[in-house]
């Protein structure tokens, strides 16, 4: 395998991965958590280094019991060789064995599209709800997580779920969306946009999307409605906003609700305003791969006091919160646990780093693949559109998309597709319409690896695989 190596030499940077034997395993796995890669180097009592610890280790040694009694990392870690083949970073070792840099291997490891981005914070909230012993539906993790996020996207009242599928599904049951209903959504979303109106009975209209923002269009919208129609749904797709001011505007015109699938797009503004705030009701997904996580997990925000009073009720069986065990509709078990609300809080108070972190990748796969044949980034959006990234995302020639996932995939990098347009799909044939800009998307569209391990080598590197494939026809 070919690997090209960086080092990290800032002393910042060499500290995030070194613990003393003399450390206790908490502090080793706090900093394994929070350097990003898994684990720690472990340095003797002169400074030198003895051994490595991954987290796996550390998982073991928990589930053993080590830390009831007074270990330290000197007695965990087991002394030898201090390099792995396979490990994405390795020490970098003066003559008396002290680290002075850490080297990077690109390739040694596989490189995920996306992964959670965890740290000791979201550890320490996570066991803190657990030793409260409140791990269901019930917890102040839950509250706090519901009040901080709806608060973030200007709304008053937030309803937080088991995952995003479900707060749409939650969101338009709550509205009264169902059977002889239309809901307009977008061709170019995921599956799940779709799949919650069906499962109400509604049918989903399907319209294409503007090839230049990527979103559905008040225009769309427009010749979509029917005296049928009774809610839209705009997706922000990849964290790049619909035009809301004037959505929800029709919306009123048509006596429309409007619900906003977010899934992708936390953070993103219209306006000047958080996306979310537009609508009737908004939906978020923590999926583990959007831009703050809960794992799974999802919530509904809403200003209608009411209508988040009836979601509530919904996402518990149905049961009127003042009278327990009354229900007064067959509702449904959509709640999120207070655990996963623990990890959301952790998440939320470090949404701005993740933000900034991928901007700045996008950033840097632009420069570095912005010039090679046949490779588009997402057009520029008019300046009232503030898009986020949540993965950096291309165009290639749909011919050559294959064999640069596969090239990437021997290099040990994953590269996604779009997700194919709604109308190609066999469970949505009764609902298809001729949607090209959709179709053009879908058939060119790669995900490229987004997360703080993508440095500017890795980059280069991904360039480099781009040019080989593009330059040579794709062949």
């Amino acid at each position: 395998m070919n690997l090209h190596v960086a080092s990290i030499e800032a002393e910042a940077g060499i500290a995030g991965f070194v613990c003393r034997a003399t450390d206790s395993m908490w502090t080793a796995i706090e900093r394994a958590l929070d350097n990003g890669y898994g684990l720690v180097f472990v340095t003797g009592s002169s400074g030198e280094a003895v051994a490595r610890l991954t987290l796996q280790e550390l998982r073991e040694a928990i589930r053993a019991g080590v830390h009831l009694g007074h270990a330290t990392l000197g007695d965990i870690a087991r002394p030898g060789d201090l390099d792995d083949p396979a490990s994405p970073v390795a020490p970098i070792l003066d003559a008396r064995r002290h680290i002075v840099g850490i080297e990077k291997r690109q390739g040694a490891a596989l490189l995920p599209v996306a992964e959670p981005d965890l740290s000791h914070a979201e550890l320490r909230n996570l066991l803190d709800a657990f030793l409260s012993t409140w791990i269901s539906s019930t917890g102040d993790y839950i509250t706090r997580f519901e009040s901080g996020f709806a608060a973030r996207t200007g709304m008053s009242h937030g309803v937080a779920t088991s995952n995003g599928t479900v707060s749409l599904h939650l969101a338009l049951a709550a509205l009264g969306i169902g059977p002889g209903d239309e809901v307009i959504v977008p061709d170019l979303t995921f599956a799940a946009s779709a799949n919650v109106v069906i499962h109400l009975g509604a049918t989903p209209v399907l319209v294409d999307v503007d090839p230049q923002t990527w979103c559905i269009t008040p225009e769309a919208i427009e010749r979509a409605v029917t005296p049928r129609t009774r809610a839209v749904m705009p997706v922000h797709v990849f964290g790049r906003p619909a035009p809301m001011a004037e959505i929800r505007d029709l919306a009123l015109r048509h006596g429309l609700y409007v619900v906003e699938d977010c899934a992708e797009a936390h953070g993103a503004q219209y306006d000047g305003q958080p996306v979310g705030s537009f609508s009737d009701v908004a939906s978020f997904s923590f999926f583990a791969n959007k831009i703050i996580t809960t794992g799974e997990g999802g919530i509904c925000v809403t200003r209608n006091p009411d209508l988040a009073l009836r979601m509530r009720m919904l996402r518990d069986h149905g049961m009127r919160p003042e009278r327990r065990y009354w229900h007064e509709e067959a509702g449904y078990n959509f709640r999120m646990t207070n655990l996963q609300a623990s990890i959301g809080c952790a998440q939320l108070e470090r949404m701005d780093a993740f933000l900034d972190m991928r901007r700045k990748v996008h950033e840097a796969y632009e420069a570095a693949l912005g010039g090679l044949p046949g490779v588009d980034f997402p057009p520029p959006m008019p300046p009232r559109h503030e898009p986020v990234t949540w993965f950096s995302c291309a165009l290639v020639p749909a011919e050559a998309r294959p064999k640069l996932i596969q090239a990437c995939k021997q290099a040990n990098i994953d590269l996604r597709p779009f997700f194919h347009g709604l109308s190609s799909m066999p469970a949505y044939r009764h609902y298809a319409r001729k949607c090209p800009a959709s179709a053009r998307l879908s058939a060119c569209g790669v995900n490229l690896p987004t997360s703080r391990k993508v440095d500017g080598g890795m980059v280069e590197r991904i360039a480099g695989i781009f040019a080989g494939v593009l330059e040579a026809g794709g062949s």
